[in-house]
């Protein structure tokens, strides 16, 4: 190996909390690197942290174009959000396909609307607003935080082979 390198242990993953397909990887990062000199030193984690967003955008990019290489597919942007970066899809996967995997951004949607307007109806225990009658934008991100927690469902218990994940998403897929 080339001097300037950096340790990491991936770990892959093939389904969501709630048993949907979602390929991922989780990444350990040796929190030890070499140099350009060839000599091992602490890396300057701040850095890293700074960059993890951009770091995974590019791990992601990478790992669908080899995916789609290797099948012969190509990738196609979609708005989720507007004025927010698009994700981006297999070309020519049907919505109702993608809807089909992605129902926790409407679970997120739909606490963070509730956490909004309990936000704006709290009162004190005098019967005052706590409140202004509108979110404030730091009120607004503390709620998008929160939203994908309480909504989060847990860790599956049994373990499942990916031969008996794939037949589950093939016949869940057919029926939608």
């Amino acid at each position: 190996m080339p001097p300037g390198g950096l340790v990491a242990a991936r770990f892959r993953h093939y389904e969501a909390r709630s048993g949907m397909p979602l390929f991922h990887d989780h990444v350990l990062l040796s929190v030890k690197g070499q140099r350009l000199d060839g000599k091992w030193g602490s890396v300057h984690f701040e850095v890293v942290l700074e960059n993890t967003v951009a770091a995974s955008a590019l791990y992601n990019e990478i790992v669908a174009a080899e995916v789609c290489e290797e099948l012969g597919l190509a990738t196609e942007p979609r708005v989720v959000s507007t004025g927010r970066r698009p994700v981006m899809d297999i070309a020519g996967a049907p919505h109702e396909l993608i809807r089909w995997t992605a129902s926790r951004g409407e679970q997120i949607d739909a606490c963070l609307a509730d956490l909004e307007y309990e936000y704006v109806t709290a009162v004190d225990d005098e019967g005052e607003l706590k409140h202004w009658s509108a979110v404030s934008e730091r009120a607004r991100v503390e709620l998008m935080q929160l939203a994908p927690h309480k909504t989060r469902p847990p860790k599956q218990k049994k373990a499942r082979s990916l031969a008996q994940l794939r037949a589950e998403w093939k016949q869940s897929a057919i029926d939608t």
